[in-house]
């Protein structure tokens, strides 16, 4: 059974090692000239990457592979460098080099004549030459950055200045001595305003919205060693029988982190009230508060239209003379080399939603679960059209777990009938979350998103490290083991812990018992809360 995986970041790589590891014939496509997708640097304009500079919102602890730990010897928080080494040594380690296929971009893929292969179209950039191969199954691993998001504004041909998206700044140089305007407040402001700064002669960030903002390191720890098991079996179970109870209670948690790691929040910020932690992905910086506080970046209101040359005016009428504006506004997915099997074309537009519905980013998909589209589940994956807080490492190597075992036919999916219901639902879920915050196009359910994927992997996580009875034997034969497993380091090596349909690794225990040894050096034990 031969498959196309197409790209070669780090829920590409998954996806290539878990189908392999299932026995199927499996090679990768990747258009760079190295593996590593977005944490490669790339100088090109029109292609996403991490800048020089970036490092890690998630530390090495959550963002690692299920069955290859990240070096003991590295900090917390990996340099974009450091995850690219991380990867290249994950391909050897396991052997995957030897089938991912580089400078080789998939221009489309289609459905050959009798229905019965996918016809995958590539070109080898050195040879320039369109070669069509076909497979009997694809997974789409193109990232969720490719395609920018930019909103059209009032005026913008009047405007004469330097105009680009985040996925074209690569560094601050260009902008030597420049006003410049940055749009949004996401991870990517923070990211370009501050390192703006000793290059640019003014920093302005314009938003409409607030943001939860998180340290790396807070309450004495890496941010995410804070979140234990323990606390998220109680946050989901919480959210399935009071879901907005469980909201508030989490909000309520984590604008405490925010507050005790910044302080008060100044109003002309304008930062508070944030959105929702349950369907916005939290602001992770060091340094932007600081920046905002000694007034080297300048936070003003939403930008409304352009009215000149370097000329722009703002939601509360103030007009600003800026020489470049960059829009950190986002991405979506890009599904444009499946053009006859677009899963966003039976979803309505923004403009045909209710009309106090805010806006949605980026796109909603007819797929099952975010990854399956119902007319062909058994040859189509999607590993790329998912929002979520946690790193993007273990939730790809997750998802390509559960797909190698329905694949293989270990786990049975739903009708094509149900599918398309519960697809029906979670769109409803999308548009209620919408009302009241704005939401992701690809946002998922945490809890039963999960629940789906460690069932349908047959990782063993949740039946014995829960609360019901397995649960409970589990703990009674094994309480010190368990107490770790559910209150110290949620390491993904547990998701192969256990013996299931995905292949158990037996040097899980060992690298969960290392990495909560590992993770004592990261600890304040002088830490007192505020």
């Amino acid at each position: 059974m031969t498959i196309a995986v197409i790209g070669a970041g780090p829920s590409g790589l998954a996806a290539l090692k878990n189908l392999r590891e299932e026995g199927f014939e499996a090679t990768a496509f990747e258009k760079g000239s190295t593996i590593g997708g977005v944490w490669q640097f790339n100088p090109n304009p029109s292609v996403t990457s991490v800048l020089k500079t970036t490092i890690t919102n998630v530390s090495r602890f959550k963002s690692c592979f299920t069955d290859f730990p990240a070096s003991d010897n590295w900090p917390a928080f990996l340099t974009a460098g450091q995850v690219c080494d991380y990867l290249d040594a994950y391909a050897t380690h396991f052997n995957l080099h030897e089938h991912v296929e580089l400078d080789t971009k998939v221009q489309k893929v289609v459905r050959n004549a009798d229905d019965t292969k996918w016809q995958v179209h590539l070109v080898k950039s050195k040879l320039g030459v369109e070669v069509v191969v076909d497979y009997d199954k694809v997974v789409f691993c193109t990232g969720a950055t490719a395609k920018p998001l930019i909103p059209t504004f009032e005026g913008s041909r009047l405007f004469k200045g330097k105009l680009i998206h985040s996925q074209a700044f690569k560094g601050p140089e260009d902008f030597k001595g420049m006003k410049v305007l940055v749009v949004g407040l996401g991870n990517s402001t923070v990211d370009t305003s501050t390192s703006l700064i000793g290059h640019a002669n003014k920093i302005f960030v314009a938003h409409r919205h607030g943001a939860q903002i998180f340290p790396r390191h807070c309450l004495g720890k890496p941010i995410d060693l804070n979140v234990r098991r323990r606390d998220e079996y109680i946050k989901n179970a919480l959210t399935a029988v009071m879901p907005d109870t469980a909201a508030k209670l989490h909000d309520r948690f984590t604008k405490g982190i925010t507050k005790d790691s910044f302080g008060e929040m100044r109003p002309e910020w304008r930062i508070t009230p944030p959105p929702s932690i349950k369907t916005h992905q939290p602001v992770i910086t060091d340094n932007f508060i600081d920046s905002l506080t000694e007034g080297s970046v300048i936070s003003c209101p939403g930008l409304r239209k352009f009215t000149g040359e370097k000329e722009v005016e703002l939601f509360d009428d103030t007009r600003l003379d800026v020489d470049a504006i960059i829009f950190c506004t986002g991405y979506e997915t890009n599904f444009s080399i499946m053009p006859d099997l677009d899963p966003t074309r039976a979803v309505p537009s923004n403009s045909e939603k209710p009309p106090q519905t805010r806006a949605i980013s980026g796109s909603m998909a007819r797929l099952y679960q975010n990854i399956f589209d119902p007319s062909y589940p058994d040859s189509i994956a999607y590993l790329c059209h998912w929002a979520f807080t946690v790193g993007v490492i273990p939730i790809g190597d997750l998802i390509s777990m559960a797909l190698a075992q329905i694949w293989k036919g270990a786990y049975k999916l739903p009708t094509q009938a149900d599918m398309n219901q519960e697809i029906d639902k979670h769109h409803a879920w999308v548009l209620k979350q919408a009302e009241r915050d704005g939401v992701y196009g690809n946002i998922v359910q945490e809890g039963p998103w999960q629940h789906f994927l460690h069932e349908a992997a047959g990782t063993g996580c949740n039946q014995l490290l829960g609360y019901g009875m397995h649960g409970w034997l589990f703990w009674l034969k094994n309480p010190r083991w368990c107490n770790l497993l559910m209150t110290g380091v949620d390491s993904p090596h547990s998701w192969r812990l256990f013996e299931g349909r995905r292949k158990k690794w037996d040097g899980a225990k060992e690298a969960i018992l290392n990495a909560n040894e590992d993770a004592k050096k990261f600890v304040d034990g002088a830490y007192k809360r505020r």
